[in-house]
């Protein structure tokens, strides 16, 4: 007899919010916050995952999604966006103006293409293709650049973070993340 399907709330309940929070608001800096996040980039990635299964660095995700039907997917996509994202705020932030011209002209030198021409000039994410980035944990966006930058995450279509990251130094990657984590 086939498994039936919770309700929305009880799935994000059992599943997701020990760690996204119900509200998407997660409260671990190393845990990205989902609220208000683009739900096809939600559900895209949750399907990148459940291919992966445990085999991705971190695992976690993906022995969580290989168990998901394409419809809980979908529902918990939906869930997530449509929550207010409250980002979290932080004291001092020593390379917010490097951060803020990486966010906008990238590195030119370097081959590093500005964040602004995918992710948007509030950070917002162009629906459909790439995620918001505004108000996300800092520690969160340093680690995942860094994860791209060592080819650890691989749930960039056509490797286009791997490719950015892999021209970023580690004060590139730390004051852009500063930056993206302050904008609203």
């Amino acid at each position: 007899m086939p498994q039936q399907s919770l309700a929305t709330g009880q799935l994000v309940d059992q599943i997701c919010a020990a760690c996204h929070g119900v509200d998407g608001n997660s409260a671990n800096a190393r845990i990205p916050a989902l609220a208000g996040q683009v739900d096809a980039y939600i559900e895209r990635q949750l399907h990148m995952f459940a291919a992966q299964g445990a085999q991705r660095a971190n695992g976690v995700m993906g022995a969580i999604a290989v168990n998901l039907s394409a419809d809980e997917m979908k529902r918990v996509a939906g869930w997530y966006s449509h929550r207010v994202l409250r980002p979290a705020t932080s004291g001092e932030r020593p390379l917010a103006r490097l951060g803020k011209k990486m966010y906008f002209e990238g590195a030119p030198k370097n081959d590093v293409a500005s964040c602004a021409s995918c992710h948007g000039v509030r950070g917002e994410g162009l629906p459909d293709v790439f995620p918001r980035l505004a108000g996300q944990h800092e520690e969160y966006l340093s680690e995942q650049l860094r994860d791209f930058r060592a080819g650890l995450r691989t749930t960039d279509p056509h490797a286009m973070m791997r490719n950015v990251a892999a021209n970023m130094s580690d004060r590139d990657i730390d004051a852009v993340s500063q930056y993206i984590a302050h904008l609203r």
